[in-house]
């Protein structure tokens, strides 16, 4: 895959972290990076997407599960299904 340049500024303790981690992992710092903002870009893709699907979804309607049936699931101490879409 060809690769571009980029440039940007960090702290000093952070880019001596990501020194130190890259050295501990036997890569180089660009390395280290380069995989780190991959799983950025890619986290903020898959997040925007669930956000442009939810937002389709209420547009058109669709069957949709309460905020408080979903709030009740996550402080539920149990291991309960996900509640069933309406």
């Amino acid at each position: 895959m060809p690769t571009a340049m980029f440039t940007t500024r960090l702290d000093a303790e952070l880019k001596a972290e990501l020194e130190r981690i890259a050295q501990a992992e036997d890569r180089s710092a660009s390395w280290v990076a380069n995989q780190a903002i991959r799983a950025f870009v890619e986290e903020r893709r898959a997040v925007r997407d669930l956000l442009d699907t939810g937002l389709e979804m209420v547009t058109r309607e669709s069957p949709g599960v309460a905020p408080g049936e979903v709030h009740d699931w996550m402080l539920a101490d149990d291991d309960r299904p996900f509640p069933a879409a309406r």
